[in-house]
């Protein structure tokens, strides 16, 4: 792949170009508009008042007027369209830039879901300065939903190489991630896509008079009375006939609406509610409708929006967006009295409940493409900014079971490339005869453990390394490319205890909290998943003594279960867990720092075996403390 800031530049450079141009004919537009109504009022002063010219003459500019407000409604779509599509590109050039918050969501509407969750509050899964804001480009709340759910629950190894294949698809695919950006109104922070879907599947609870039986002759009525309304008015002011007629039909008309009143406001009420930013949600499958897909998913995905008689999501969507349009004109005050005249309401009721019917079963399954289609897109836009970055390798787990995780070269995907230093990490359960790939590997001279304890002084880099292993796991596992030279892993569910807070609350100690976390881990071994286990001190929050019992304990606990994973810790003493033989799987590794010219060195390297020092007074000191 071409290097991304020599493609984004060159198009930023033009979209504003374009954008300037249209701003200028915008301008030219606006004052040919106030051009054309000032001619007009001059040819119709000249008609009235001097008669120079015929009345029929201020037409000309009056046409011309309407023309202009047609065109200058274009031409303010298009300047906002290149408005996004010139935004797409600088947040993208801010993004290589190292400033991956630009232009990003921080997802924290999910941090009710994050805080009871297993793993993402420990690797900052949203937030500020999260993995969500680095990730999502979604415009609809459904595509963020989706993308966050992903993050948090991972996929079976087929689903994620389907989307290995559409990312992989999407990622050089510009033109189509620009029109997804620059498409359509923006959305509403409130957009609700539950309430379209209730409205669209609703079981007729406030069914309209006639519908679905007799629907087709209360139409044909409504149009005839409609009919009736303009003919006694006609004859009224033209005619002679008199106002009886007419007052003869509002009468029944007024009796018919209170009686169905209720219902005929529930429909409407509910179609309104429901089809907010339906603009928006037609334009993008439009997008995605004329986009040539060739991967399994996204063929897939653009299958379902297309109905057996060839209708397509957007035009259908479209279709109930002019009617809902042509529904909220009864709020112009100009219009409503036509309306009435017109039935305008109810005629539009009943075409909003016959779309209900005919299509109203489909709106989940094209809200869910395109969900799908935005997160998609969110990882390929991703993929496009960091072509460094690799595919994982998601490899089913042998007969006996056996959880691996290959890593070489494993960096944390937030920190910025000038800080950020990569390190190895091979984890796998016992080995066995059935494992010749994994054999092959440590006869390479790659020693699996089942458990790193990892040991070093304060600010070593022991939490990020936790932190790094955890976050890659999660992309490697929703679909998206991670930062590492190479990652083969088999399915594994992360447990981890990293950031811990105590509650005054609810009464609770950060100990307490520990070892609820813990045993939340403990209990995930009881799914068929293997457990990836990362913890962080682990209870460093009781003395030695009753901290090796049960750090020792719990880590066996795991280990017997099949789990594979990490320890972080000060205490020298916990370290001997691998020293024991009954513990073989385990291994010591730490990292190290040294003390130059007064100030701490730290290189972030993984090394073999165990620290030798303590950096804790050396900081206190340098902090000025007298120790």
């Amino acid at each position: 792949m071409s290097d991304p800031r020599s493609i984004c530049e060159p198009r930023a450079a033009q979209r504003d170009g374009e954008l300037r141009r249209t701003r200028r004919f915008e301008k030219t537009v606006s004052w040919s508009r106030l051009a054309a109504v000032l001619a007009a009022a001059v040819l119709v002063w000249l008609s009235v008042q001097a008669r120079l010219f015929p009345l029929l003459w201020a037409a000309v500019p009056a046409l011309l007027f309407l023309v202009l407000v047609v065109l200058h409604e274009r031409v303010l779509q298009r300047a906002e369209r290149l408005k996004r599509a010139r935004a797409f590109y600088r947040f993208m050039l801010d993004r290589l830039d190292g400033d991956w918050r630009a232009g990003g969501r921080s997802g924290s509407r999910f941090t009710d879901d994050r805080d009871g969750h297993v793993y993402a509050a420990d690797l900052d899964l949203f937030g500020p300065d999260s993995l969500f804001r680095l990730l999502s480009r979604a415009r609809t709340r459904s595509g963020e939903e989706l993308l966050a759910s992903w993050l948090l629950r991972p996929a079976p190894p087929d689903a994620v190489r389907r989307r290995q294949e559409a990312v992989r698809e999407l990622a050089p695919g510009l033109d189509f991630r620009e029109r997804l950006a620059a498409t359509g109104r923006i959305a509403r922070t409130d957009l609700d896509p539950e309430a379209l879907v209730s409205w669209a599947e609703g079981d007729g609870r406030a069914a309209l008079p006639g519908a679905g039986g007799r629907e087709l002759l209360l139409r044909a009525l409504l149009v005839a009375v409609a009919a009736a309304n303009l003919l006694a008015v006609t004859g009224w002011l033209a005619w002679s006939w008199g106002p009886s007629p007419f007052l003869g039909l509002a009468v029944l008309q007024i009796l018919w609406s209170l009686a169905w009143r209720q219902r005929f406001r529930a429909a409407t009420a509910g179609v309104r509610r429901a089809s907010r930013d339906l603009n928006l949600v037609a334009s993008l499958l439009e997008v995605i409708e004329r986009e040539p897909f060739e991967s399994t998913r996204l063929v897939e995905l653009d299958r379902r929006l297309r109905s057996d008689d060839g209708v397509t999501a957007s035009r259908s969507a479209r279709q109930l967006q002019r009617l809902v349009d042509l529904l909220d004109s009864m709020r112009n005050a100009v219009f409503a009295p036509f309306g009435l005249l017109l039935l305008w309401t109810p005629q539009l009721a009943y075409a909003i409940d016959s779309w209900r019917r005919r299509h109203g079963d489909r709106v989940t399954v094209w809200l869910r493409a395109l969900a799908e289609v935005e997160a998609l897109a969110s990882l390929a836009s991703h993929a496009f900014e960091n072509p460094d970055r690799t595919f994982p390798t998601l490899v089913e787990p042998s007969g006996n079971g056996r959880p691996l995780l290959d890593g070489r070269e494993l960096g944390h995907p937030l920190l910025p490339a000038e800080e950020c230093v990569a390190n190895d990490v091979f984890l796998a359960g016992p080995l066995r005869e059935a494992d010749r790939d994994d054999r092959q590997a440590e006869a390479a001279g790659t020693t699996a453990a089942q458990c790193l304890i990892v040991s070093g002084s304060n600010m070593s880099g022991k939490s990020t390394l936790l932190r790094t292993v955890g976050t890659n796991v999660a992309l490697a596992q929703a679909g998206a490319p991670v930062r590492a030279r190479s990652l083969r892993l088999t399915p594994l569910a992360i447990g981890s205890s990293i950031q811990l807070h105590d509650s005054l609350a609810e009464g609770q100690s950060r100990f307490y909290a520990e070892i609820t976390k813990l045993k939340s881990v403990l209990d995930l071994t009881e799914q068929p998943t293997p457990v990836l286990f990362l913890l962080d001190e682990i209870l460093h929050g009781t003395n030695s003594h009753d901290r090796r019992v049960g750090a020792e304990a719990l880590v066996r606990g795991l280990l017997d279960r099949g789990a594979i994973g990490l320890v972080t810790t000060h205490d020298l003493a916990l370290a001997r867990i691998a020293g024991d033989s009954k513990a073989s799987s385990v291994r010591n590794v730490h990292f190290q720092d040294d003390l130059e010219d007064g100030e701490m060195r730290f290189d972030y390297r993984l090394r073999e075996g165990t620290v030798t020092r303590s950096n804790a007074l050396d900081l206190m000191r340098q902090v000025g403390l007298d120790v």
